[in-house]
């Protein structure tokens, strides 16, 4: 199991972005895998986010910055307890010829066969459970944030809180699917008190959203190797490991 481990890079989101946008932009010539972790805890804006002038304050009084990604969706706070895995997919494979609900079902079946044999309870998602999401982030004006709500391809804990979230990149040269694990728990409540001044925003988002190692009961250190292990053995053969 120790050399799953190492196929885990650990550093910085800007790094991690970097990467995505230059094999992409070179070109994805063969399907791969990049298992990445934060070392440096950041608040996460989606593409068509763009922090304003009280946003900025607020992180800088914190010590977090604020970066955006490539991808859309709203705000996360990304950190240690995530582990981020982006797949890279070329044009002509035959997986990235499918639908967007097709390939997101794809992911979602390799996430919960990882996660399953890791003992961590969970289960994919449905349309009435993404529209019941919706109404739920909605009415507790959540839309801000990405893990408020569910949509295709995205795993739940069996009662329903959200416990990985995807998103999509796709360019003339190639796709990504970038999706993001909560190894065990943020602070909500900061990510809150940043983005929409609120703290209160974070204990409804806390009750929306569970981690591998509340559900399983094991400790994160444990199970991280493992997951890394079990999603790398769900891939089809003609994946490789990224660093």
């Amino acid at each position: 199991m120790s050399d799953r481990i190492n196929y885990l890079v650990t550093g910085s989101m800007p790094a991690e972005q970097n990467q995505i946008t230059e094999r992409l932009d070179a070109g994805v010539e063969y399907p791969g895998v990049l298992f990445w972790q934060y070392d440096q805890a950041a608040i996460i804006m989606g593409c068509s986010q763009r922090p304003d002038e009280q946003q900025s304050a607020r992180s800088m009084a914190a010590g977090l910055p604020i970066m955006r990604r490539n991808s859309g969706g709203g705000a996360v706070l990304a950190g240690p307890w995530m582990l981020s895995i982006s797949v890279f997919i070329p044009t002509e494979h035959l997986i990235a010829q499918q639908n967007i609900i097709q390939i997101f079902g794809w992911l979602e079946q390799i996430w919960i066969a990882a996660l399953e044999k890791c003992n961590v309870p969970c289960k994919g998602v449905d349309k009435a459970l993404i529209d019941h999401s919706k109404e739920v982030s909605e009415s507790q004006n959540l839309k801000w944030a990405c893990y408020a709500s569910l949509s295709h391809g995205e795993v739940v804990s069996e009662d329903g809180r959200k416990l990985v979230g995807l998103a999509q990149i796709r360019k003339k040269k190639g796709v990504v699917l970038v999706s993001g694990l909560h190894l065990y728990p943020c602070d909500w409540q900061q990510l809150s008190s940043i983005v929409v001044d609120n703290p209160e925003q974070g204990v409804q988002l806390e009750a929306l959203n569970s981690d591998a190692q509340s559900l399983s009961g094991r400790a994160e250190d444990v199970l991280l190797p493992e997951i890394i292990q079990a999603f790398h053995e769900q891939l089809p053969d003609d994946f490789r490991v990224l660093s």
